[in-house]
């Protein structure tokens, strides 16, 4: 029988299975970073959002001048930082303690770590403890943000943030507590700021609201409208900030920078998106890993084996497929997987798929919502799913070693 949302009313943070996983966690994190000589305590220079930050507390939108090592937008002779703008506000007071040397990989780490612990409470609404820890295990360290993880760049905060504020979404829109329901939906709205493409859960999300406030179908749609107001205030005034923001640097509400990039500024002909870029990226994330002098190597950039890196997308699949197999689908269902292909469309569609890189990263964005969904999906963690786990925590920790030492010439 298919599990409901919020079956298991508990207290996940007294179970030993949260802070046993949380532990792992963290040992992982400390491990490959100490082991790897990396400065996790430190500030990394390639940090965009201490520079925004450092420009707000000044009163300035720009940042004045040019910093050669980072990716600025340059618009009206002007530079800006070409990145969505939600990182900077956690940047922000940590300017005040450490100035321009904020230690950004500690944020990461942090940011990785609670997302373990909201992937727990979320899969405990679903799971006993002990496999409730696995999932959380498998999301976190079964997946290329364990490398992500490591380096305070502006690049992967903003994903890694975005990764925890995606999985808060999830996890309060499966609870009932109605303020769980409100912080959901403007983690979804922050979410966004860290990562536009997040908003492809916006139809899951209003539409799972509903649902909450209208269990029974006993209200009219006008009704139910009008109880979800007070839930959208939230996510509206930061929609409201963040469109005021990019038209109060570059004009358009929707224009965060990137297209002021040199690189794509140079040349019309090679635009930022395109439906030209479909083709290839396909093939770049259909590689595979190959063997070099008896090592296991991965290419560096536009990703590879995306299914390698993250094997939810596999045991995710499964569970959609046998789910619909049962038809025990429904419009939240059939909603999430709209947002998987519309958001993998969207990628498709990028220039590039990133650079350096461990993993098919893009493509990262995507796994708190096909943790849920597979949650959604499956009674119980079988065996060729817990191998799969165990296999996707054994591959990046090894993926992410083999990949730095590599880059350190060991």
């Amino acid at each position: 029988m298919q599990r409901s949302d919020s079956l298991r009313p508990a207290r996940p943070w007294r179970e030993s299975a949260l802070w046993t996983g949380a532990l792992a966690v963290a040992l992982a994190w400390l491990g490959l970073g100490l082991a790897l000589k990396m400065n996790l305590f430190g500030h990394s220079a390639h940090d965009s959002y201490t520079l925004m930050a450092l420009a707000w507390r000044k009163g300035m939108l720009s940042l004045g001048k040019d910093y050669p090592w980072l990716e600025l937008a340059v618009y009206n002779g002007d530079w800006y930082v070409s990145f969505p703008s939600v990182p900077a506000l956690v940047m922000l007071p940590l300017t005040l303690l450490f100035g321009e040397n904020t230690p950004n990989t500690l944020a990461v780490g942090l940011y990785f770590l609670g997302s373990y612990i909201a992937a727990y409470h979320l899969a405990r609404r679903f799971r006993e403890p002990a496999e409730a820890c696995f999932m959380a295990l498998f999301m976190c360290l079964g997946c290329n943000m364990l490398d992500l993880s490591l380096t305070g760049d502006v690049w992967y905060q903003a994903q890694l943030l975005s990764f925890l504020l995606t999985t808060c979404c999830a996890l309060g829109l499966t609870g009932e507590s109605r303020r769980g329901w409100v912080l959901a939906l403007f983690c979804l709205a922050l979410s966004v700021g860290c990562r536009p493409f997040q908003a492809v859960y916006a139809p899951f999300a209003l539409a799972a609201l509903w649902r909450k406030l209208n269990p029974e179908k006993a209200l009219s749609p006008a009704k139910t409208l009008l109880k979800m107001l007070p839930y959208l205030i939230a996510p509206a005034l930061v929609a409201v900030a963040l469109g005021w923001y990019n038209w109060a640097r570059f004009g358009n509400p929707l224009e965060f920078g990137h297209n002021y990039l040199p690189e794509f500024t140079r040349d019309p002909e090679l635009p930022q998106m395109g439906l030209k870029y479909v083709g290839g990226n396909i093939l770049n994330l259909l590689r595979l890993p190959y063997f070099n002098d008896g090592r296991l190597e991965f290419e560096r950039f536009n990703g590879f084996a995306f299914w390698l890196a993250n094997p939810i997308y596999v045991t995710a699949g499964i569970a959609m497929v046998v789910k619909a197999v049962r038809r025990r689908w429904d419009l939240l269902d059939a909603l999430l997987l709209a947002g998987f292909a519309v958001e993998l469309f969207l990628t498709l569609m990028h220039k590039t798929l990133g650079g350096w890189q461990f993993g098919a990263r893009y493509l990262a964005d995507l796994v708190p919502m096909l943790l849920l969904i597979e949650l959604r999906g499956r009674d119980r963690v079988t065996a060729w799913e817990r191998a799969i786990g165990l296999f996707a925590i054994a591959f990046n920790l090894y993926g992410t070693a083999v990949f730095h030492l590599i880059d350190k010439g060991v």
